[in-house]
């Protein structure tokens, strides 16, 4: 078993498949400290014999932190370990194929998104994030969608009348099921342009907050990659959303504090600001209408 240490804190205990299998997927990298029963001093897991192989690119290694004998001191030491954004599995789905590649990012980041966000890279386009990002949120749509035209096909909605019974009789499937293969022909392009304006509203309240440390590239990476892995939720029946939305907005939170470098009560505070401005706006629109309604009836 490998005790593994970054920056002065330790990431727990793991052996050796454990940590060959982490240098590839991104979840360490070569300047971790590790250390094991027998070893004289914490050594850079790139310079272990094993783990060579592994490491995805050549890092400059630290200097060894000496270790007591028998059990491992309880953090490494003193050096600071630099960040190495090796980025997401996602970025290398060339050598890791798509679908191991997409998964693997799914989930670091529902598990681990403190240390998946860390590794993500700041810069390299908007491509790739937004693939991703698309591929997510277009499976839990399609799913949901197919779904109700599932049940809708078994009889468990009422009978059609009408121009819904003309449109069943002339393709096959009734208004609703006409409404939703526009909607999954229109699903990658709200997706996208959602994306945007969201990533510009936060990434706008992040600057406001003094968090910004980074390019707006930065934000719609970071949002891109949370929308993409939690969105997946929608897929659970009846609390799927619920989830979907709570565990979202957390992953939007810890993607911009580790992506821009920045603490998280700025990140939330970009996140969430927003949200109230606009269910605040929202609200009073509501209250202004229905007054303004009620005001008509009694004139009338």
């Amino acid at each position: 078993m490998i005790h593994i240490n970054r920056s002065g804190a330790s990431l727990g205990t793991f052996s050796e498949e454990d940590v060959r299998e982490g240098l590839r997927t991104g979840r360490f990298i070569g300047t971790d400290l590790g250390w094991r029963e027998g070893m004289a001093t914490w050594q850079p897991l790139s310079q272990f014999s094993e783990f060579g192989a592994a490491v995805p690119v050549s890092l400059p290694s630290e200097p060894p932190v000496p270790a007591s004998t028998g059990a491992p001191p309880p953090t490494a030491t003193a050096t600071e370990t630099p960040v190495f954004r090796t980025g997401l599995p996602w970025e290398h789905r060339g050598e890791r194929g798509l679908v191991a590649a997409f998964f693997e990012t799914v989930s670091m980041i529902l598990t681990g998104p403190v240390q998946a966000f860390s590794l993500m890279k700041t810069e390299g386009g908007f491509d790739d994030p937004l693939i991703f990002a698309l591929i997510g949120g277009s499976i839990s749509t399609v799913i949901w969608i197919l779904l109700s035209m599932l049940l809708q096909s078994l009889g468990m909605f009422t009978s059609l009348t009408g121009r819904e019974g003309a449109l069943q009789g002339l393709f096959g499937f009734g208004l609703g099921g006409f409404l939703a293969i526009i909607r999954l022909v229109l699903t990658p392009i709200i997706i996208a342009v959602g994306l945007f304006v969201w990533a510009a509203i936060v990434h706008l309240f992040l600057m406001l907050v003094g968090g910004a440390k980074k390019s707006f590239e930065t934000s719609f990476r970071a949002l891109s990659f949370a929308y993409g892995s939690t969105s997946l939720f929608l897929i659970v029946p009846c609390c799927g959303w619920a989830v979907a939305l709570f565990w979202g907005l957390v992953a939007d939170c810890i993607g911009l504090a580790c992506s821009h470098e920045t603490d998280t009560g700025r990140a939330a505070a970009a996140v969430l600001v927003p949200l109230v401005v606009c269910c605040g706006g929202a609200t009073f629109l509501l209250i202004m209408l229905g007054g303004i309604g009620a005001l008509l009836q009694q004139q009338h």
